[in-house]
């Protein structure tokens, strides 16, 4: 008599092909080569993408859970169903037998016609070099905000830079007459044209990571403050540079090779209206700075010190998450590498295009060697007193 096994929980639950895991402290995390995207998960989907690995029967994984996290088998069933949905909706089990051929070739989408060069906006010299700048309407006003202390409008250009709409409605940016990305997000498009510049202003960089966030250097310590938008980063950022630490970067933290050196990205400091009372004492002329439009908001922009930009790359030598808490006690907590990386994942983090594994690897043995802690503080007194007290 033969006996019909029962697999996890259906007999077609196996990895993609192109699914590579890395084993953390605490955690999974898995690159989705068809996507080239990286995602992280607990101790518990750990276990079960192992139990997916061995090929364990239904029962057998459902034994497993309950015992090791001591739960009774049906939550460990319901648990296991719950995230091998959720890895189907994310393209992480078998399915499609082939890599997509745009990530199987390197190449993006096919080659279509460049819109046309409008009249150069506005040009700006950074770090010595002349770069013109024209910008779909939408993007216009905030992004020449952020460069408009820098405009020399005599200047000889010695690079232009452009992102328009294409007829389909993405974003397009061109610099120098070549097309470097297309895409349909805002972000990643001001993101890419950041990148640019830099590139452009310090030729021969060899890119480690992007991070969304600021970062500030004391007395050789470069540190990062990592936080999506509205947690506080920027204000801390102010807030520090009055407590006389150096400021190197607001909005992106680029890190290059070959010691995941920031390179200083020193724009304005975007400072929004819940913020100002914050800093007045510190910055009594920020009521009458320049005012512009963001999200609908209107913030007033703090200038860094104008010789910011030839800053030399330092090296980051810690991460902090800081978390504005009203009336909170003011604590620090030291974060495991898989922790640290899972904050990172849930804001912006860029590791190339395609990430790679040896990508991957060499940021997580990084990791490994980089302190991380989690901030909590009531006011932003506390705030500094904290970022002390761990970069020492």
């Amino acid at each position: 008599m033969s006996v019909t096994r029962s697999k996890l929980p259906d007999s077609d639950v196996l990895p993609s092909p192109w699914v590579r895991r890395f084993d953390v402290q605490g955690g999974l995390l898995l690159l989705d080569r068809a996507s080239n995207t990286l995602l992280a998960y607990n101790d518990v989907a750990r276990c079960i993408w192992d139990l997916i690995e061995a090929g364990r029967s239904e029962p057998e994984a459902v034994a497993a859970i309950a015992e090791r996290w001591g739960i009774p088998a049906s939550l460990a069933q319901d648990d296991i169903r719950s995230i091998l949905a959720l890895w189907r909706t994310q393209g992480l089990l078998a399915g499609d037998a082939e890599l997509p051929a745009d990530r199987a070739s390197g190449s993006g989408s096919e080659p279509v016609a460049l819109p046309s060069v409008a009249p150069d906006d506005w040009v700006c010299t950074i770090h010595k070099t002349a770069i013109a700048f024209t910008m779909a309407a939408e993007l216009l006003a905030p992004v020449r905000a952020l460069f408009s202390h820098l405009e020399t409008p005599g200047a000889v250009v010695q690079s232009r830079m452009m992102i328009a709409r294409t007829p389909s409605g993405e974003f397009v940016l061109v610099e120098d007459g070549q097309e470097r990305l297309r895409t349909d997000e805002t972000a990643i498009a001001v993101g890419a044209l950041y990148v640019a510049v830099l590139e452009r202003i310090r030729p021969g960089l060899q890119w480690f990571a992007l991070m969304h966030g600021a970062a500030l250097v004391r007395h050789g310590h470069g540190f990062a403050l990592i936080g999506s938008t509205g947690s506080g980063k920027s204000t801390l950022a102010a807030g520090l540079m009055a407590a006389d630490f150096d400021y190197l970067a607001d909005d992106l933290v680029a890190l290059a090779q070959p010691a995941a050196a920031i390179v200083p990205w020193p724009l304005p400091i975007s400072v929004k209206p819940g913020s100002l009372d914050i800093l007045a004492s510190r910055y009594p002329d920020l009521a009458q700075a320049h005012r512009y439009q963001t999200k609908n908001i209107e913030a007033r922009l703090l200038l860094p010190d104008a010789d910011a930009w030839d800053t030399p790359p330092v090296k980051l030598k810690t991460l902090i998450f800081p978390r504005f808490i009203a009336g909170t006690t003011p604590q620090t907590r030291r974060l495991s590498p898989f922790e640290a990386f899972e904050r990172l994942l849930t804001d912006r983090v860029w590791l190339g295009d395609p990430i790679t594994e040896e990508r991957v690897t060499a940021f997580l043995a990084w990791l490994d060697d980089t302190p991380a802690y989690a901030l909590s503080y009531g006011t932003l007194d506390d705030a500094v007193g904290l970022v002390e007290s761990v970069i020492r």
